[in-house]
């Protein structure tokens, strides 16, 4: 008897569910499913084609950088170059992860909220206590992660933005020593353990035990940044576990400054005498209404163009020495890249004059590496 449509329609779903369930499905690429993926102990590798980009432009894209570096699409690496594994000091690349710190801290109940006072945790009857809580008054940790605490500054709290190394510095000194509450001499476990680190696979334990000279500057590698970018591709989810809630993931990636948020005169006021810093002064650039909490997003900059005008406008990133380190993240090509050190006989800084340019041509020429799609 000839095949009625309705017999060959349940006939195809049958075989369809058949194949599903023997596990013969094999036209799903790893990836462009339903299922995110994610690496595991070491990360998981696609083939640069099967990710629309020539692995030969991409050889030649890392000849001209320099430095290490990684890609990886939809969880998945794609090309590497350099000692990717290296830890490696990536500069202001680090403060991300330590905002990321500052939001646990308030899911976890640690600070009521990052409006509370940073003077709260201070050790009483110190030079730092009475300096917060006579001199600079009411600073909050939202204020130092906006980077508006006038620390050290003649503005009050809240007043002027300045891109403040000393600020920073305070800002990560309290979240390691006196937020988290562990011993200085095992800071590192705060990177390492459950609430980051731990959950998400750092390979290669990143490390800030170099205070010697550099006091809380991050040592990690390209491949672990990757898996940091990662997570805040995946809106702060790691496979099954939410590793920030979402309404703090949405309050940390919506947190950039107006463009017309004033920048500080950077008129100096009192310091600490033993005050230290991350790395740079008081007043290092403008904000350009791009920067919030130390990731810079692809926004319009005063001057009536993006920030980053080759990139997707969904763009964010962490910078350091002007982006010449940098961890990229594009949500809508599903693409992390991290790299370190990239032509390093160049002078990127400041990011608002030099480094967004130039940075503006390495994503430029990244991006020409894609191919059509097989």
């Amino acid at each position: 008897m000839p095949s009625t449509p309705g017999h060959l329609i349940r006939l195809l779903v049958w075989l369809l569910l058949a194949l599903v369930g023997a596990g013969l499905a094999v036209w799903s690429w790893p990836g462009e499913g339903d299922q995110p993926v994610y690496p595991g102990r070491h990360w998981s590798w696609m083939a640069p084609e099967r990710a629309g980009y020539s692995a030969a432009k991409l050889n030649a894209f890392s000849r001209h950088t320099g430095g290490s570096g990684c890609i990886a699409y939809q969880g998945r690496m794609i090309y590497a170059w350099g000692d990717w594994a290296a830890r490696g000091d990536v500069a202001s690349v680090a403060k991300p992860l330590y905002a990321f710190l500052a939001y646990k801290a308030v899911e976890q109940g640690r600070i009521g909220s990052l409006d509370d006072l940073v003077a709260d945790w201070v050790p009483d009857n110190t030079a730092l206590d009475e300096y917060l809580k006579k001199i600079a008054g009411p600073i909050t940790f939202r204020q130092l992660l906006d980077q508006t605490s006038g620390y050290g500054l003649e503005e009050s709290p809240g007043e002027a933005f300045a891109y403040n190394d000393y600020a920073t510095y305070l800002c990560a000194w309290l979240l390691f020593d006196r937020v988290w509450e562990y011993p200085e001499a095992d800071n590192d476990a705060v990177l390492n353990g459950e609430l980051l680190g731990g959950s998400i696979g750092f390979e290669d334990q990143p490390t800030i035990q170099h205070r010697q000279s550099r006091p809380f500057r991050l040592r990690i590698s390209s491949r672990d940044l990757a898996r940091f970018g990662l997570l805040y591709l995946r809106g702060g989810r790691w496979r099954k576990a939410t590793l920030l809630r979402a309404d703090l993931f949405a309050s940390h990636m919506h947190s950039a400054l107006p463009a017309d948020f004033p920048r500080t005169s950077g008129e100096e006021d009192e310091l600490l005498p033993e005050a230290r810093t991350v790395g740079g002064d008081k007043d290092e650039k403008h904000h350009l209404g791009s920067l919030g909490q130390f990731w810079w997003f692809n926004r319009v900059t005063p001057d009536g163009h993006r920030l980053l005008p080759d990139a997707p406008e969904d763009t964010f990133f962490g910078s350091g020495y002007g982006g010449r380190f940098a961890l990229l993240v594009i949500p809508s090509q599903e693409l992390v890249v991290a790299w370190q050190d990239i032509y390093p006989d160049e002078d990127w800084i400041p990011l608002d004059e030099t480094g967004r340019h130039r940075l503006n041509q390495t994503i430029r020429a990244l991006l020409a590496a894609r191919v059509p799609a097989e």
